[in-house]
């Protein structure tokens, strides 16, 4: 019976063994790291409870167990509450219970352990990542406030740095010419302050006297 429960646990998500507690499917995200993504799945919960009836299971898993076996609903309720007494007998006696496709169930204290066949459940396999990087590659960018792609941008980058490189080059023809002027104008007329200062002599020219002394 228990590929039976395995299956109806799988597709109902939830199911409770009398005396036992209850087995819950949990649903679990696709998660990523650098080397591989996980693909979604379910993990199977276990919530002690020696409480539980079978009164809790709906109608449904009677049905279901009765058109597996044949039999009526009724005989498939008291085959299962009699697999859940087996289940707890076993438990007691430090005996390990392994239910197919599910996980095994230990009581070494006072508490019953469920450890799962499997971390998580999936019909989808996960596969393996590797970070590509695209030189070239185009892609939408926010400037602003303003939504453009990467390839305008570059070329406005561009366009900037030339524009400067301009205004270097334009500078430094402009101190190089100097320079050369600078460097004939001592050529021609030697390394002295007076070459380069006006060379005329200043003439003093006397007032005419505007008294006489008599």
């Amino acid at each position: 019976m228990y590929p039976l429960l395995s299956a109806y646990l799988y597709q109902e998500k939830k199911i409770s063994i009398p005396g036992v507690g209850q087995f819950e499917l949990h649903p679990v995200n696709a998660s990523t790291s650098f080397e591989a993504v996980a693909a979604p799945g379910w993990e199977i919960r276990f919530t002690e409870n020696p409480a539980v009836t079978a009164s809790e299971n709906p109608d449904g898993l009677y049905d279901f167990l009765g058109a597996q076996e044949t039999i009526n609903k009724e005989d498939a309720r008291q085959q299962f509450e009699e697999l859940a007494r087996n289940i707890l007998v076993k438990l007691n006696d430090r005996e390990t219970v392994e239910w197919v496709d599910v996980g095994n169930l230990e009581k070494p204290g006072s508490h019953i352990v469920f450890t799962p066949a499997a971390h998580t459940l999936s019909p989808f396999t996960g596969i393996a990542a590797q970070k590509v990087i695209r030189e070239h590659a185009r892609h939408q960018v926010l400037v602003g406030e303003k939504e453009t792609s990467s390839d305008v941008v570059k070329e406005q980058l561009q366009e900037l740095k030339a524009k400067k490189n301009n205004v270097q080059k334009m500078t430094w023809i402009v101190l190089a010419a100097v320079a050369l002027i600078a460097a004939a104008f001592f050529f021609k007329n030697g390394c002295n302050i007076r070459s380069a200062a006006n060379q005329q002599k200043a003439s003093i020219q006397k007032t005419p006297e505007t008294y006489k002394l008599k």
